[in-house]
């Protein structure tokens, strides 16, 4: 079984410093207001709930480069 992060890295190519970057700009994000992306789970940290949204392709890099400008 894989761990989460090593999902979301492998959807982010491979780069697991691209992943880190994302995430923590994802999670800034749902920590002043915007909406997750997935479906909620009760008592999730933003951080595990950026991670799913990477890990599932609903925050692309894409997504992120906007963001980052």
């Amino acid at each position: 079984m894989l761990i989460r992060s090593e999902v979301a890295i492998d959807v982010c190519g491979g780069d697991q410093y691209l992943m880190i970057r994302m995430a923590s700009q994802r999670t800034r994000e749902i920590l002043q207001g915007s909406e997750p992306r997935v479906v909620a789970i009760e008592d999730e940290k933003a951080a595990s709930t950026a991670i799913r949204e990477i890990e599932q392709g609903v925050y692309t890099v894409e997504d992120f480069n906007q963001a980052a400008t």
